[in-house]
């Protein structure tokens, strides 16, 4: 790695390098820094990782948290690890997915391949990677963990970075990797008067944000509680609420006993609250189709595929209107699927024979007069039509006159939802979702290329939240337990569009008053409001004083829309999307200061995607690229670059390193290249 040197020549100081963040994403900067400095001879380096949460696993994916919450991507999706012909610049460093490490660490007590997995043991494999890098290490390559948080990073008059860490002395640094995930944000106007609200009349406001570092105490057996939000934190909040203090779920009778296969009756422990659900749709996220075990591929990309990609990204920077442009393309790829799986299933939904209406649709322009009196001919019942938008706010313009009425349409919404669900093979819906799902990579291709308009920074948002809803959402079990909470009264759901006022508004002080589009007329008041969802990341807005001080500082800035940079400001730190060098208030790259991941968000797009198994995920290649950047810009020489390529079979079960806290995981400090290699290591632990 490093230049040989004569004998009597002093061996240079080995260079640091500092990942902040040791979540999936920092954690593959880390493994990607290993195998770039394996590649060569006698490579010297020190790795600080830095993140107050175990390294692998990070905050999100803690080994600790409760097994009751879910991951919504299957387990054999699941990995840590770039595949074996993975597209980096160092060797490769493949190793078992999700699955296949939960199967070699107890036969049977992994999950399947097709199987939703808890958080937890995601969390515990990712710790179990993180330290198997560490053990792979070659011994001049020493990595410490520091848990703690980086509260700022200034430059030092010999241009290092000096990362300043919480309660520990400061880390000097060559180069620095920001890795930091979902951070804090600060609370907005509306958020800080609810607080305010709260503490002049000892009323409960759970404010948003992660589920398992919430105390819940405070919504004591039978006390109403209004949740907000319906997306995966809503699942997450209401399995720690229900399942949680004691209750239990079970197959409730098959279709002899009056209810369909597959679903659930819930037996209440006592303990759990009154929740009253809202959100802005009122609905919660459309279910994940259940995978079955023969695993079938997903959906095939015929509209916004390679070609329509290329063609769109070799436009002029700027120039393309997402809304105008991209979401056609991307309705009309879910309308196909929505009409091929009509077609093939329920072809007497159709007046016409399906391969004739598919060509015919596929010929019109999408959103144009001709292809809305092709379908209104084709398909007469609207029940059977695709409507994006029907999808996206189901409740939209419905008023109902009393809750009982509400509830028993979402009850039944909830249930057709499930049924689709468990049976994704005859479900326009969930071919339609499957189409979603497939365009997110293409859609980040193309925000990541500068092609699009200011506009579309709002538009992609939009969309984001659309995708979410309809290609993102929970397990369809989880879709099972919700209905059996609601059928048992611990769920009733208020509507859509909310609107809580505070201090006697509405003629009622000391209380949250709560109002939807779907009953106007029928206000709840509540002494208890829970906000169930993750705050989206914003630069403007966020809590984490490292961000916010190199903004403050000049060292970094916001990202801005548009192809001169004066547009709107997306939320994003600003970086070069060439190699995630950040840019400083001039927009000058730096040299030794690299960012990727969640604080991209809106300079990038669905940033939070991790990596799957099999398709040479982003996550990798971005990680692999800062890691080359890193070596180039602290080692004297640079990656070698005729490093061997490494054999790229399945990653050993190698014995595994424990990275104890505020220690160093390889040769000790003044011992650089003199440790054995197997020093510091421990049994594998899963």
């Amino acid at each position: 790695m490093t230049p040989r040197l004569p004998d009597d020549t002093p061996a240079p100081r080995p260079p640091v390098l500092a990942v902040i963040g040791a979540g999936p994403r920092g954690s593959a900067v880390v493994a990607r820094l290993v195998a770039h400095l394996s590649a060569g001879p006698g490579a010297h380096a020190e790795i600080h990782v830095v993140d107050p949460h175990p390294p692998g696993a990070g905050r999100v994916w803690d080994p600790d948290q409760s097994p009751l919450l879910l991951m919504n991507t299957l387990a054999g999706h699941a990995t840590a690890f770039p595949d074996a012909d993975a597209r980096l610049t160092g060797p490769p460093s493949p190793g078992p997915s999700l699955r296949d490490w939960a199967e070699r660490h107890g036969p049977g007590d992994g999950p399947e391949a097709h199987a939703y997995p808890a958080r937890a043991l995601m969390g515990r494999y990712l710790s179990w990677a993180h330290r198997t890098t560490v053990a792979g290490a070659p011994p001049g390559v020493r990595v410490v963990h520091h848990p703690t948080r980086a509260t700022g990073l200034t430059r030092t008059p010999d241009g290092r970075l000096l990362v300043t860490l919480a309660g520990t002395p400061d880390l000097l640094a060559d180069a620095v990797a920001l890795a930091t995930g979902h951070t804090d944000r600060a609370p907005s106007a509306a958020d800080a008067g609810l607080a305010a609200h709260a503490a002049r009349h000892g009323l409960v406001h759970l404010p948003a944000g992660h589920a398992q570092e919430r105390d819940t105490t405070a919504l004591p057996p039978g006390s109403t509680v209004v949740f907000r939000g319906l997306g995966m934190g809503f699942f997450d909040q209401l399995a720690l609420v229900t399942e949680g203090r004691g209750g239990r779920f079970e197959p409730a009778p098959g279709p002899s006993g009056g209810l369909p296969a597959g679903r659930l009756r819930y037996v209440a422990s006592g303990r759990e609250p009154r929740i009253l659900a809202t959100s802005g749709r009122g609905v919660p996220y459309l279910a994940r189709a259940i995978a079955h075990a023969a695993m079938q591929p997903g959906h095939r990309l015929v509209v916004l595929d390679a070609a329509a990609v290329e063609r769109l990204t070799a436009s002029a920077p700027g120039s393309v209107s997402f809304r105008e442009a991209v979401r056609p393309l991307i309705l009309r790829e879910a309308g196909l699927a929505w009409y091929r799986n009509l077609a093939d299933h329920s072809p007497g939904a159709l007046t016409v024979p399906g391969g004739e209406f598919l060509g015919e649709y596929a010929a019109t322009a999408p959103g144009s007069e001709a292809e809305t009196a092709l379908v209104a001919a084709a398909v007469p019942d609207a029940r059977h039509r695709f409507d994006a938008g029907a999808i996206d706010r189901p409740l939209s313009g419905r008023v109902f006159p009393g809750a009982d009425g509400l509830d028993a349409w979402v009850r039944q919404w909830l249930a057709d939802d499930l049924a689709g669900a468990l049976d994704p093979e005859r479900s326009p819906l969930k071919a339609a979702a499957a189409a979603v799902a497939a365009i997110k990579g293409p859609v980040r291709r193309l925000a990541a290329s500068g092609v699009l308009d200011a506009a579309s920074v709002a538009e992609l948002a939009e969309f984001r939240s659309f995708g979410a809803h309809v290609a993102s959402g929970p397990p369809a079990s989880r879709a099972a337990e919700l209905l059996a909470l609601a059928e048992a009264g611990v769920v009733a759901f208020l509507g859509a569009e909310p609107v809580v006022t505070t201090d006697g508004e509405d003629g009622e002080p000391g209380c949250f008053t709560v109002r939807t589009a779907s009953l106007p007329d029928r206000p709840v008041r509540t002494r208890r409001l829970l906000d169930a969802w993750l705050p989206a990341a914003d630069l403007s807005r966020t809590a984490d004083p490292l961000l916010a001080g190199l903004v403050r500082s000049g060292t970094a800035r916001a990202h801005r829309a548009g192809p001169s940079g004066d547009g709107p400001p997306t939320g994003a730190l600003d970086v070069d999307l060439t190699d995630f060098r950040v840019r400083d208030h001039q927009g000058r790259p730096a040299a030794d200061l690299f960012a990727f991941g969640i604080p991209l968000e809106g300079l990038e797009w669905n940033t939070a995607i991790g990596a799957r198994a099999g398709t040479d995920a982003a996550l990798f290649r971005q990680a692999d690229r800062i890691a080359h950047e890193m070596l180039l810009r602290a080692v004297p020489s640079g990656p070698h670059p005729e490093a061997p390529t490494v054999a790229s079979g399945p990653c050993p079960a190698m014995p595994a390193s424990r990275t104890s806290h505020g220690r160093s995981v390889g040769p000790a400090r003044g011992q650089a290249g003199g440790a054995s290699r197997g020093q510091g290591r421990a049994s594998e632990v899963p």
